[in-house]
């Protein structure tokens, strides 16, 4: 959250809004202990594919072709090195952030549904029935939002391959 706000390409509004409200989840995730398996995924597990994209990005701002080496063998390694994090970005945000966010948030839902129906939520944590209404409504919003970037994923990933 706080890196995005020295980032242009980071610090839009809807960018510091998804971490706003992750952040929102996080803290009383913690304070209420709730959903600790759910909250290890989205808060976590999902942002596995960040490790990748941490890594196609140190490549937009130092290109292969930048270094200097006597060695074209080296700028080569670093070229497939770069292709091969942003095909593993691409991949890992289809699988956590959209097949494993939509499987996992169905989860949450249902088990939701009963902790509100049996009152559970009174009896184990009371005053957290907000936070789990806000959690469902975050599951919804957040996941709406990886859809959107997923098509800007597969935008761009779709211009590389037709070599604009």
């Amino acid at each position: 959250f706080i890196a995005s706000i020295f980032f242009d390409e980071h610090c839009t509004a809807v960018m510091m809004t998804h971490h706003f409200l992750a952040f929102i989840c996080g803290l009383f995730s913690l304070e209420y202990g709730l959903v600790p398996f759910y909250a290890t995924y989205f808060g976590g597990v999902s942002e596995f594919s960040s490790i990748f994209l941490c890594v196609a990005d140190l490549f937009r701002y130092f290109p292969p072709s930048s270094f200097q080496t006597s060695s074209p063998s080296v700028v080569n390694f670093l070229s497939s090195l770069e292709l091969g994090a942003q095909g593993m970005f691409v991949l890992t945000f289809f699988n956590f952030r959209i097949l494993g966010w939509i499987y996992l948030s169905s989860l949450l839902f249902k088990d939701a549904v009963q902790a509100l129906k049996r009152g559970l939520m009174q009896q184990y944590c009371p005053g957290s029935r907000w936070f789990l209404l806000y959690l469902l409504s975050m599951s919804i919003l957040l996941g709406g939002l990886q859809a959107f970037w997923f098509r800007q994923i597969i935008e761009k990933a779709v211009e590389v391959v037709a070599g604009n």
